[in-house]
């Protein structure tokens, strides 16, 4: 079962990776090239429709593997301040919470999700179903959250079964 976890952690790492590449060459050619295809005369209408659903996927894709690297910006100085087991009790509280705020933020997206699906609202030249874009902050907030709950199971499995340090040693 752990070589499976494992195996399917690397596939969705490599798997965002790749999309995350391909969404920001397809932003990089919809900013770059209608302004070429304007300059040699040839007309692209609606090209920002494109540019905003690639721009959404890759923003989102983006932000859940901010969340894979814990490279997201924080104000947490409570970890600069706290040392040894108080420090790690305020990162099993700071997991919960983050956990906990992705969830609802998840549930919330799914029902956007699901409301845009139902209106079956699409963009005015193209006719994209505006459910496209908006399903990259679902999925984005799905992949997020799975990262979230693994680390807040590390957490807390650093602050139960790590041994405890000396009275001493926490003072320091």
């Amino acid at each position: 079962m752990k070589r499976f976890g494992l195996l399917f952690w690397d596939w969705l790492v490599k798997l965002q990776r790749f999309f995350m590449i391909v969404t920001a060459i397809a932003v990089v050619f919809l900013v770059f090239g209608p302004l070429v295809m304007r300059e040699i005369g040839i007309p692209f209408p609606g090209y920002e429709e494109f540019l905003l659903t690639f721009a959404f996927w890759m923003y989102m894709l983006g932000s859940s593997h901010g969340s894979f690297e814990k490279s997201q910006i924080t104000a947490d100085i409570m970890s600069r301040l706290l040392k040894g087991r108080k420090r790690q009790i305020q990162q099993v509280v700071a997991s919960v919470l983050t956990f906990i705020l992705g969830i609802i933020l998840t549930y919330w997206a799914l029902s956007l999700v699901l409301w845009s699906a139902h209106t079956g609202a699409s963009s005015s030249v193209y006719k994209i179903p505006i459910v496209v874009g908006q399903a990259s902050i679902l999925v984005g907030l799905v992949i997020s959250s799975f990262y979230h709950i693994v680390y807040m199971i590390k957490d807390i499995q650093v602050l139960f079964l790590q041994p405890r340090t000396s009275v001493a040693h926490e003072a320091e």
